[in-house]
């Protein structure tokens, strides 16, 4: 598959020592020029937003700090920063001053996040932006995770906000890949619970007229349990995907066909078009509030008011019936539900 990332030239080993200016007033470097206060007063700098596996800022009291200890890792949630960076960056130069951003060296990290300053600032595409920071510092290359990350924050137009559908299936992709690596997860996405979802959206504070669409989003068509009628999961966080082929899927170890829950961001269950006369017998849903003991790795799904038994979750998934995987897979068997 061809990338949107055009591969970056050959350049010269002195840039890891320099600061670009990448727009009039905004810096970008690696540690190297963060470490040198003569440098960068030198540059006029004031603000500095630090990208770094170190928590602590080099010269605090003397410039304003912006720190983001994460470490260069395709698996960095760098995404969620995008928009209090922004503010920092532009607030920063609206009054005049200048910003400089860093990581390590100046080529992941702090380029993602500058690239996601250029995209919402000047309306570029994450492709855009990547070729007009390179073609001043041609060390900049962010890693896989992140690229992944500034396409997924051009297709949000900018709104990281749980309530678009491709964002909350990335933040369930890390919290499945976090528990991979870790064996826990440490700040776990749920999908909203219809049932509450008034006294839920009303928490977060948005506009009167926002508040009330987002509320008959997450109630609209609910699946629901089919013994007492309770709300159980909105539509959105259904999540679809084509049918494998059935039996001839499951010879030992054999994986028909796989779908990522964060490739899956289409929530309309009708229009799925089978690879073959294979029936799926269950929904695979995002996990949502109600449900129990979701720090394991697997467990059962049980009605949180009657308690029947709806299905089962795995966070390293679980094949469907008709052959599919997917991951993670929180399954409710249509016999069980009404949708």
């Amino acid at each position: 598959m061809t990338s949107p990332f055009d591969q970056p030239p050959r350049f010269d080993s002195k840039q890891f020592r320099e600061a670009q200016e990448i727009l009039p007033g905004l810096f970008l470097s690696g540690a190297l020029i963060s470490e040198s206060r003569e440098q960068m007063k030198a540059l006029g700098i004031t603000h500095i937003i630090q990208v770094t596996d170190i928590p602590t800022p080099r010269f605090p009291g003397e410039f304003i700090y912006k720190v983001i200890p994460v470490p260069d890792m395709d698996e960095t949630n760098l995404i969620k920063h995008f928009p209090d960076t922004f503010t920092f960056i532009h607030d920063a130069l609206e009054s005049g001053r200048k910003v400089l951003v860093h990581c390590q060296a100046g080529a992941s990290r702090s380029v993602t996040i500058v690239c996601a300053y250029l995209m919402k600032e000047k309306k570029m595409s994450a492709a855009e932006a990547l070729k007009h920071v390179q073609a001043l510092r041609q060390v900049a290359e962010p890693n896989d995770g992140f690229l992944t990350q500034l396409l997924l924050y051009g297709a949000i137009e900018y709104d990281v906000n749980v309530n678009r559908t491709a964002y909350r299936r990335f933040l369930i992709a890390s919290n499945a890949a976090q528990r991979e690596m870790l064996g826990y997860i440490e700040d776990m996405t749920l999908a909203a619970d219809p049932f509450n979802a008034p006294a839920r959206v009303a928490a977060t504070g948005v506009p009167g007229s926002t508040t009330a669409a987002m509320t008959a989003r997450i109630q609209q068509g609910p699946l629901k349990c089919k013994k007492c009628r309770r709300a159980l999961v909105a539509r959105d966080s259904v999540v679809t995907h084509t049918p494998g082929q059935g039996q001839a899927s499951f010879e030992y170890r054999k994986r028909d066909a796989t779908l990522h829950i964060s490739e899956a961001v289409q929530s309309d269950i009708s229009k799925i078009t089978p690879k073959a006369a294979t029936v799926c017998q269950s929904y695979f849903i995002e996990p949502v509030e109600w449900i129990q003991e979701l720090h394991g790795l697997e467990g059962k799904i049980s009605c949180p008011k009657c308690d029947s038994k709806l299905g089962t979750f795995n966070w390293s998934g679980e094949q469907c019936s008709c052959g599919t995987w997917v991951t993670p897979a929180f399954m409710m068997h249509k016999g069980k539900v009404d949708g």
